[in-house]
């Protein structure tokens, strides 16, 4: 009867090992499997995977780039007004400054004139005919006269414009000293011989010294200056100087040809010697045509 016990309950104990061994090896075998699909899954699902991640990244980076451009256009647009508006502020300032400084110029020139002047902006001239007229913003309010003298600085040098031979309220029309019906009494700088400068045509840059006595050795690069005569110019404001010399064989005058001081071309602003100027004085400088 023990021997029955014994071999039954070795029989279970080598069942019980016998099952466990095979649960094990159940257990290593299902986990082998399930490891194995897995692998295989993830092998078979990765392109697709890869493959999804990829254009939903290209999607979201394309739009996203989208509105970073928008954005680097709003930006870019911003900066260039940005940058315009400050040209524009630099130009004004440039143009203060440069307005300023001559200003300052022209009133420090204005301070040390000997007489009282007037200064006024060239607002108009007409290059077509060689500044035939020049407009001025000073008239009638300012006390501006016919018949006043006309100066400017130009070169660190003061010299002859021209007379005004227009007066409204608020502008005035010059008369140049190169125009052909310009008459301005004159006489050389050195020598002191007077003599009248005669304005040429409008295609001249030149004006025509007459009534010099011929027995005057006149040199090419003679000063000519106002000679006070007539009463129209303050004596001594430089006008030009000689560039031909001319003597007839015979008579008692020659006749030179002088180029002014003055670049009409660039002239910005004058002064208005403020002097009542007859006409009757004005007449008199003006030879007799017919004669």
């Amino acid at each position: 009867m023990d021997r029955g016990n014994a071999a039954t309950r070795k029989s279970l104990v080598v069942l019980v090992l016998l099952l466990f061994i095979c649960f094990v090896l159940m257990g290593v075998s299902q986990n082998k499997v399930t490891v194995e699909l897995k692998s295989v899954t993830f092998g078979l699902m990765y392109p697709f995977q890869y493959a999804g991640t990829r254009a939903l990244t290209f999607v979201t980076d394309f739009f996203s780039s989208i509105q970073d451009n928008r954005q680097l256009k709003e930006e870019l647009k911003s900066a260039r007004q940005m940058l315009e508006q400050y040209k524009r502020t630099q130009y004004d300032f440039e143009e203060i400054k440069r307005e300023n400084e001559r200003l300052r110029r022209l009133i420090g020139v204005q301070s040390t004139m000997e007489y009282d002047t007037v200064i006024a902006e060239v607002v108009a001239k007409s290059p077509q005919n060689f500044y035939k007229t020049i407009v001025v913003n000073r008239g009638r309010r300012d006390g501006i006269e016919r018949y006043m003298p006309v100066v400017a600085y130009q070169n660190d040098r003061k010299c002859v414009v021209g007379k005004v031979t227009d007066v409204q309220r608020s502008s005035s029309r010059i008369q140049p000293l190169v125009e052909q019906n310009s008459y301005t009494a004159a006489m050389l700088k050195d020598s002191r011989y007077s003599g009248l400068l005669q304005g040429q045509s409008p295609l001249s840059d030149t004006c025509l010294l007459q009534y010099v006595d011929r027995r005057v050795d006149i040199q090419f690069g003679d000063i000519v200056v106002t000679s006070g005569m007539g009463g129209v110019y303050p004596k001594g404001i430089e006008i030009g100087e000689v560039v031909s010399v001319t003597k007839p064989r015979y008579g008692i005058f020659q006749e030179s040809m002088v180029r002014p001081f003055v670049d009409l071309g660039r002239l910005e602003e004058v002064y208005i010697i403020t002097k009542t100027v007859t006409g009757e004085l004005l007449e008199q400088m003006v030879p007799d045509e017919g004669s």
